[in-house]
């Protein structure tokens, strides 16, 4: 159903509901996540379509903090080095706001999940995309928050950290998210657009 303002009214379904729900979130509390959630949210990645049932999903599960502030400091120095040619203000912006000292990439979450995808699929990018939005619904659905850092992604040109990780050159970094338990509350989705339909043909 459907409120006057546009908004899902209740009652929902519990998968609209998270769906509905679901929201990005940059601060976490210090809390691990246990092993049996991660298995969750990787198992609903699984679950995701993929072109020719190719499932060319590979995840690699980071707690270590030393390990995630490592590849956060490594991302940022990349996205500083690249931003000295850029021409965009908004990108140069975000490339200031990389370069803090203070700043995380990966916003202090206790876990990193990168997707990667095998090359020789018929549309693997596609198909992690879809596998990584499974699997913040399924994190949310656990009291879980996630959020997609799209910043982490020169991280897969750096050969030494990707051997280390122990992904083959026949992988390509799709997506990095985070989880963790949210700190704050979380806030409501912002208005969406309710103007997308092209046209609707009977």
């Amino acid at each position: 159903m459907t409120g006057t303002s546009g908004t899902p009214s209740e009652p929902f379904n519990e998968v609209l509901k998270a769906v509905y729900q679901r929201r990005s979130v940059r601060n976490f509390r210090p809390d691990a996540v246990p092993d049996d959630a991660i298995k969750e949210i990787i198992r609903a990645g699984t679950f995701a379509p993929s072109a020719m049932n190719v499932q060319p999903w590979r995840f690699v599960v980071i707690r270590k903090r030393e390990m995630i502030k490592t590849l956060s400091d490594k991302a940022k120095e990349l996205w500083v080095e690249q931003s000295k040619n850029m021409q965009s203000l908004d990108l140069q912006r975000l490339a200031d706001m990389v370069s803090r000292p203070n700043f995380s990439l990966f916003y202090n979450a206790p876990l990193l999940i990168m997707i990667f995808a095998d090359s020789r699929g018929f549309m693997p990018q596609v198909d992690c995309a879809m596998a990584a939005e499974n699997m913040m619904l399924a994190a949310w659905s656990l009291g879980l928050g996630s959020c997609y850092i799209g910043l982490a992604q020169p991280l897969e040109r750096v050969a030494s950290i990707m051997k280390e990780l122990g992904v083959s050159e026949k992988h390509r970094l799709v997506a990095s998210l985070v989880f963790g338990f949210p700190a704050d509350g979380v806030q409501k989705a912002p208005e969406r657009n309710r103007d997308v339909i092209l046209k609707w043909i009977d």
